[in-house]
């Protein structure tokens, strides 16, 4: 009673303990079998360290009513079935013929008796049909009956030829300890930190220590704090950093993690080849990627391969080795900001939501990938889903300023993306002050800031920009200018361009685009020559633009920045009585159906000039889809089959030197 009370008043006092981090609440999740109950039970047992991921969560996990409640049977099972399941509890291998000479039972007593209601079997190997049953059998046994269970694997495996992990369970059958067991502990510990199985390290590191004593008992603890680093549970890092002699670069990169710091010298702290190689390609990937998306790739698929393995939980060594969390977390976000790069947004969100339901991802580089998960959402589906809204909650210490300005940047997209340029303006113009320039430098999609200035009707914060990004690339004292650089200066170029000059500006801007080599920044290009002709009146070429970013905008993801989408969302906001400027809502969002009815009759002159390429047939086929027709509507409006439009389609790409029906129709609204 006396230990419920504070735990009680903790829970209500404040919402940390509902901080639960992705891949800690996947954990979670799959341990109570999916039972809510169990779920929620278990949340108020656990600290706030637990459910963030930077304290290693109890194993077993404790047995809460709600679980045992599903399991009412476990109360009356035999002695026999109970010794079963309690030695299938505590076994860290799942081979039957182990668990079976253990107890002494025959197979029939697992398959027929009352173990096989709780107990798979399959191909030589057992594991619990319900991860809950584990729990309660593990509570209900006391300190003797677990020792002689220990005890009784421990003999069987070293018959079989297993002696390390006799020596784990040798280890805890005794029961004052022992000190000439924890060396061999602290080298078992070392050997599964070295394959990359950081809470088996941690958890026979700290039995190490609890055996030994001086030299053997600090040395248990380094390991330890290095383990728990590596898994990315800081707080575990620092105390078993400060017990240990040789534990100083563990607990200053756990610190520095806990800080928000970006680099947190995590090279001074790995042991093993596959985590060497790891942080090597992020590292390299991330020097390339400003400028090549491509290089940066080829750099992470050097690696990536060896990390694709799962390793199976209940296992010794005998999965593939691969590297540790907490640095595959730092190059899953660095495979994210690459697929961010090359403007594939889908792929992108794929790989970090992936990454965040397995791993520390808050942790890495300074927070980056809470700034990235959060961007992705609104760029994707214009708000901020529950992982990464738990990202967010779970990252331990202050936020470094790079996410402090991506959270600005947050805010210009959200109002960009619903037709307040206004606020847009402001929030973009507050983020590059605290460091929106470098987020922009990693590609993170974002409005681009003069066109949205020229929107907002800031003329005189456009051009100071304008001039600033053209000291930087032009001016006689500026270095080789980075691509980013490049593509907002063509942008910007475009958004305050003359009439006499906009059509030069804009096919300067789309030459910068195809460098860049993004479908994304490639469909912001066509958005600001869309609506910088539409400021000059030239409604039809504006609609053709516009056609052309929403194809390149629905190819990367970018759901929210749809020129339709906006200009709906303008319109709600209008009519719930949001504040906003009139001038905001162009003649390019209130007239499109016009335009685009308008367009319907330009739109065969665009394609006249494929004429000299292009059959008759051919061009009928390459005409219609451009438009936006599929294969089967164009089969129907020229009465042909599929398979002919689908032959006469895959000749127009070779000769126009296309690969996608979106370049299709992108080729055809530009060359016009």
């Amino acid at each position: 009673m006396t230990s419920a009370t504070p735990r009680t008043e903790e829970h209500t006092a404040g919402i940390q303990w509902r901080n639960v981090a992705p891949h800690v609440s996947v954990t979670l999740s799959d341990l109570v079998n999916g039972d809510l109950a169990a779920r929620t039970q278990l949340e108020n047992l656990l600290t706030a360290d637990h459910l963030r991921g930077v304290a290693l969560l109890p194993d077993p996990l404790p047995a809460v009513p709600a679980a045992r409640a599903a399991h009412p049977g476990l109360a009356g099972l035999d002695d026999g079935t109970r010794r079963i399941l309690l030695t299938a509890a505590v076994a860290v291998v799942d081979r039957t013929d182990v668990l079976l000479a253990a107890t002494g039972a025959g197979i029939a007593d697992v398959v027929s008796g009352s173990a096989g209601h709780y107990l798979h079997l399959v191909g030589g190997r057992f594991r619990f049909r319900d991860p809950r049953v584990r729990q309660i059998v593990h509570d209900d046994a006391d300190l003797a009956t677990r020792t002689a269970v220990h005890a009784g694997l421990a003999n069987v495996l070293r018959v079989v030829g297993r002696p390390e992990v006799a020596l784990w369970h040798t280890a805890l059958s005794t029961m004052e300890g022992d000190s000439l067991l924890a060396d061999g502990l602290v080298e078992l510990a070392e050997r599964h930190l070295v394959s990359g199985d950081t809470a088996r390290a941690h958890e026979v590191a700290r039995e190490a220590a609890s055996q030994g004593d001086g030299v053997t008992r600090r040395r248990a603890s380094g390991v330890a704090s290095r383990a728990a680093l590596l898994g990315g549970h800081i707080a575990d890092a620092v105390t078993w950093a400060r017990q240990a002699d040789d534990a100083g670069p563990v607990l200053a990169a756990a610190l520095d993690l806990h800080d928000g710091e970006p680099n947190p010298r995590l090279a001074d702290v790995v042991v093993s080849g596959h985590d060497r190689a790891a942080l090597r390609a992020a590292v390299c990937s991330l020097a390339v990627l400003h400028d090549s998306a491509g290089r940066a790739g080829a750099i992470l698929a050097e690696v990536l391969p060896d990390v694709a393995p799962a390793r199976r939980a209940e296992a010794w060594f005998e999965a593939p080795e691969r590297p540790t969390p907490l640095v595959e977390a730092h190059l899953r976000v660095v495979q994210t900001l690459v697929a961010m790069r090359s403007g594939d947004l889908d792929r992108a969100a794929e790989v970090l939501h992936d990454a965040a339901r397995r791993l520390p991802v808050a942790l890495a580089l300074g927070g980056l990938g809470v700034a990235v998960a959060r961007r992705l959402d609104l760029v994707r589906t214009g708000s901020v889903s529950g992982t990464a809204a738990a990202l967010e909650g779970s990252a331990p210490g202050a936020k470094a300023g790079v996410v402090r300005a991506a959270l600005l940047g947050d805010r210009a997209v959200e109002a960009a993306c619903t037709g307040r340029d206004v606020q847009a303006a402001t929030f973009l113009g507050l983020a590059a002050e605290r460091g929106g320039a470098e987020l922009r430098a990693w590609w993170l999609p974002t409005p681009d800031p003069v066109e949205l200035y020229v929107r907002a009707g800031q003329q005189r914060a456009a051009r100071r920009h304008l001039a600033l990004l053209r000291a930087a690339v032009l001016g006689p004292a500026s270095r080789p200018a980075c691509l980013r650089l490049r593509l907002d200066l063509a942008r910007a170029e475009v958004a305050l361009a003359e009439p006499a000059t906009l059509r030069r500006a804009a096919d300067h801007a789309v030459e910068v685009s195809l460098t860049v080599g993004s479908t994304f920044e490639r469909g912001l290009t066509e958005l600001v020559i869309a609506r910088a002709l539409e400021r000059h009146g030239r409604d039809a070429d504006a609609a053709a633009h516009q056609l052309a970013a929403r194809a390149l905008f629905a190819e990367s993801g970018a759901v929210a920045f749809l020129p339709d989408r906006r200009a709906a969302a303008s319109s709600d906001a209008h009519r719930t009585g949001e504040t906003g400027r009139a001038a905001n809502v162009t003649r390019l969002d209130v007239g499109r159906q016009q335009r685009e009815a308008r367009e319907a009759d330009a739109v065969p002159d665009r394609f006249a000039h494929w004429g000299e390429l292009l059959t008759g047939r051919e061009l009928d086929v390459a005409r219609l889809v451009a438009q936006g027709r599929t294969n089967r509507q164009v089969a129907e409006q020229l009465y042909v089959s599929v398979r002919t439009v689908e032959v006469h389609l895959g000749r127009v790409f070779r000769k126009l030197g296309v690969r996608s029906r979106t370049e299709l129709a992108v080729l055809a609204y530009r060359t016009a």
